[in-house]
């Protein structure tokens, strides 16, 4: 029954992490604002707004319009009460699953909105930086990387510092951004987590999945083409804090 219990409470979650993907971009509120259809702009009632279990009992289809319900819905809910799911088999206290369940949702947040929108919320990256540093000082024995906060400080000071060279430099030459802000501040976030050790393999596991990125969204071939690197970081520390754990 807990098992189920921490899914679902995941899929709940899911289903406001993605009303944050739709709104935040926009400037919409994302407590007090009402749900409401995309497609025809009625308000949703809470029937039809059950997380996993209205989507398959409309058959994918809005109740108010008959319009088709975009799966990203679903899929965003089924990914959060998986990772919830995971945390509940893999962590053996509820302080370190609440810890890393949250972790996961400021994670899913930067992915998801970075992949749409390219755009990294500031706040996201920072909240990476205050939790892997209180972690790292007061809980490092809950860090599946295993790190210092001298390792997490000196690790955030060299990537940030890098990143930062590397935009500087690639704007001198090309008189473009190469980079954005919000990747730097997001490295610096994830490398409070990682330590040094682990960032480098984060860039490697990043950078295989910028190239990925690439070649399958940019069918044109556009050389100007913006990789979602935020998207690529986030999943690719996801993939290597999970990594870490298992092997």
């Amino acid at each position: 029954m807990l098992y189920f219990f921490n899914f679902y409470f995941g899929a709940i979650v899911g289903s406001f992490i993605y009303v944050c993907i739709l709104r935040l971009p926009k400037g919409e509120d994302i407590v007090f604002k009402k749900s409401y259809c995309e497609r025809c702009g009625k308000e949703i009632k809470w029937l039809y707004n059950i997380p996993l279990f209205s989507f398959l009992w409309l058959k994918g289809k809005s109740h108010c319009c008959h319009e088709k319900i975009k799966p990203d819905y679903l899929i965003v809910e089924l990914i959060t009460g998986l990772l919830f799911f995971i945390n509940f088999i893999l962590f053996n206290n509820y302080h370190t699953i609440i810890i890393f369940d949250l972790l996961y949702v400021i994670l899913l947040l930067i992915i998801i909105i970075d992949y749409k929108n390219r755009i990294i919320f500031d706040v996201f990256s920072y909240s990476l930086i205050f939790t892997g540093l209180v972690v790292n000082y007061f809980f490092s024995s809950i860090n599946p990387f295993n790190i210092t906060i001298l390792d997490a400080l000196i690790t955030m000071i060299i990537s940030s510092g890098l990143f930062g060279l590397l935009k500087f430099i690639y704007k001198k030459m090309k008189k473009v951004d190469g980079l954005g802000g919000g990747d730097i501040i997001l490295i610096a976030g994830l490398s409070a987590w990682t330590g040094f050790k682990f960032f480098l393999y984060l860039l490697i596991l990043s950078s295989i999945s910028g190239i990925i990125y690439y070649y399958l969204l940019n069918k044109n071939r556009d050389e100007n083409f913006e990789i979602p690197f935020g998207s690529s970081l986030g999943l690719s520390f996801i993939i290597l804090l999970y990594s870490s754990i298992l092997f």
